[in-house]
């Protein structure tokens, strides 16, 4: 380990051009700085990521049952106590969704109408997403709607009078198409907040009157199914396949949300992505320092020449030297990004205006992604600093 020995003495000794110590300080904080940066963009991404989850979650059951041809099915036709008795299934709830007409003080909007029974809220925690009103209000035939679905129907208080209009598969008149319209009134009883996405169509309503609002007598459109804590999902989705039979299509919740899945794994590529060009850029500000210091060190390259010292060691040297300063960048980057990080997640400095969900920027610290930084600073560095220094020493034996 001579060559170390060598690159932490000129690390740290007085060099004869001051502006050498300036050039490595600035490479050394040019090398710092992506570093932090790259690792509060992926603690931020992966609390958003955790927090898009979260949100779905709140919505969606763990595994879902769906019709395999057509939007409906009937109720008898799946088993749910026999679904309750798989291991590993911890809650079984279905439900008849369908696009309606809301309407409230002459606006109106179209909705996505989910009717859900009482077993509903031990699949889904939307009760925790209720920011006004109460779940308990589905029990008294009131309806519950998306933050952004009542601010379009302007319904903002409780108690407000909302009509829902579909499509009455019983009474389909080309005379007189009114007549096809099957309609019921009912109270808004409390405004759930996820995402606006989710908010602008979200409707909860009583299955029972679901179904008589839409013509679906015993019909079903789906059984969500909460699993249990440190269960195989992939596994269990086979067990229940086999118990639904093939008439049945079971999917989770990440197959469900695939296109949302698929946006944010390509978000996160293109973070590393940018990430690494910054980095790269960065590395090559360690390369001034080696160049400087190698025209700095010429007298010493000659005494390791003459006591016997090959080109491979005094490269070794210099590579080391750069290596050095990398990692002395990479380390204070990764403090300083790991410190904003853990503050950002335990007291929340950046504020989300406005926000009725999160009050700060969500922030999830992730031990892979800081080695995954600090693996692609130190390699991009490696890669630089072993070019930079060939050539510089090829140049200088040239000249010598």
């Amino acid at each position: 380990m001579l060559w170390f020995r060598f690159a932490l003495r000129y690390m740290f000794s007085p060099k004869s051009h001051s502006v050498i110590n300036i050039i490595a300080s600035v490479s050394v904080i040019a090398v710092m700085v992506p570093t932090a940066a790259m690792i509060v963009l992926l603690a931020m991404f992966d609390g958003l990521s955790s927090t898009i989850d979260d949100l779905y979650s709140s919505v969606d059951g763990d595994i879902e049952i769906i019709a395999a041809r057509g939007q409906t099915f009937p109720e008898e036709s799946i088993s749910l106590d026999e679904l309750r008795r798989i291991d590993g299934v911890e809650a079984v709830a279905p439900y008849l969704e369908q696009s309606v007409m809301a309407s409230s003080a002459g606006r109106r909007t179209t909705i996505k109408l989910r009717g859900i029974d009482s077993q509903y809220r031990s699949v889904v925690p939307i009760e925790e997403r209720v920011v006004n009103g109460s779940y308990g209000s589905l029990d008294n035939g009131d309806i519950i709607l998306g933050g952004v679905a009542a601010a379009e129907l302007g319904a903002y208080g409780l108690g407000g009078n909302i009509e829902l209009y579909a499509l009455n598969r019983k009474q389909i008149s080309t005379v007189l198409p009114t007549g096809g319209i099957s309609r019921t009134r009912c109270n808004l009883g409390g405004v759930v907040a996820t995402n606006n996405d989710i908010d602008a169509t979200l409707a909860l309503y009583d299955l029972s009157l679901t179904q008589q609002l839409l013509n679906y007598s015993d019909k079903l459109s789906a059984v969500a199914i909460k699993c249990r804590e440190g269960a195989d999902i992939e596994s269990l989705c086979e067990d229940i396949s086999n118990v639904v039979g093939a008439e049945f299509e079971v999917r989770t919740r990440d197959e469900k949300n695939a296109s949302m899945n698929a946006i944010l794994r390509m978000e996160r590529f293109a973070i590393v992505l940018i990430s690494s060009f910054i980095a790269l850029v960065a590395a090559f500000s360690i390369v001034g320092a080696v160049v400087m210091l190698i025209a700095d060190k010429q007298r010493d390259m000659r005494t390791l020449r003459a006591l016997g010292g090959d080109n491979s060691l005094v490269r070794r040297i210099f590579v080391g030297e750069g290596m050095l300063l990398t990692s002395v960048g990479c380390f204070l980057g990764i403090l300083l990004g790991v410190g904003f990080a853990l503050c950002q997640q335990h007291f929340g400095w950046i504020k989300i205006p406005g926000s009725m969900i999160l009050e700060s920027y969500p922030v999830e610290l992730n031990i892979q992604s800081v080695v995954v930084v600090a693996l692609l600073v130190i390699a991009l560095g490696w890669i630089v600093t072993r070019s930079a220094v060939g050539v510089a020493l090829r140049k200088n034996h040239k000249l010598n």
